[in-house]
C-alpha cells in the first residue's frame, strides 16, 4: 500500500471525490456543490492506494494558529478493520506536523468515535448534529516525528 498526498484537480482527486461521495454523501442523499469542491483547492488531500486503486482518503483544512481540521475520512468497505484507515491517519498527521501544525480537530460521526479515540483523539463537549447524523468534536496534539 502506498500513502501519499493527492493533488487537487488531478485524476486521483477525482477518485477521492467519488469515494467520499459514494461512502459518505450518497447514503445521506447529499452531494458536493461546485463551490464546495472549488474550496478544496486550499486544503490538503491524502490517500491510501493499492496499485492504482484509492482505498482510503482524508482531507485536511487549515484553520490557522497551527490547527488543522481533518474531515471526510473514507475507507472502502472491503478494506475496513484492516488497519488501512489508521495507517492513513498516522501518515496524514505526520505530514501535517512536519508542516508546522500542532493540533488536529475533527467532527467524528458517533459511529467512528472509538476509531479516533484509539488514535489518540479526545472527545470535547456534547454531541451535535451535522449532515443529519450525530457527531462529536475531537482533538489531538500533533508532534513532529
Amino acid at each position: 500500500m502506498q500513502l501519499r498526498e493527492i493533488r487537487w484537480g488531478s485524476r486521483e482527486y477525482a477518485a477521492e471525490v467519488e469515494l467520499r461521495y459514494r461512502l459518505l454523501r450518497q447514503p445521506l442523499g447529499l452531494w458536493f456543490s461546485p463551490r464546495e469542491l472549488e474550496a478544496e483547492e486550499s486544503e490538503r488531500h491524502f490517500g491510501a492506494f493499492e496499485g492504482r486503486r484509492l482505498v482510503a482518503c482524508v482531507v485536511a483544512r487549515p484553520l490557522g494558529h497551527g490547527v488543522v481540521q481533518l474531515r471526510q475520512m473514507a475507507v472502502e468497505e472491503d478494506r475496513r478493520a484492516q488497519g488501512v484507515g489508521r495507517r492513513l491517519l498516522d501518515f496524514a498527521e505526520a505530514e501535517l506536523a512536519g508542516s508546522g501544525f500542532t493540533e488536529a480537530v475533527l467532527h467524528a460521526r458517533e459511529t467512528a468515535v472509538g476509531f479516533y479515540e484509539k488514535a489518540g483523539y479526545a472527545v470535547e463537549g456534547e454531541p451535535f448534529e451535522e449532515v443529519t447524523l450525530p457527531h462529536r468534536l475531537m482533538r489531538k496534539r500533533l508532534t513532529p516525528r
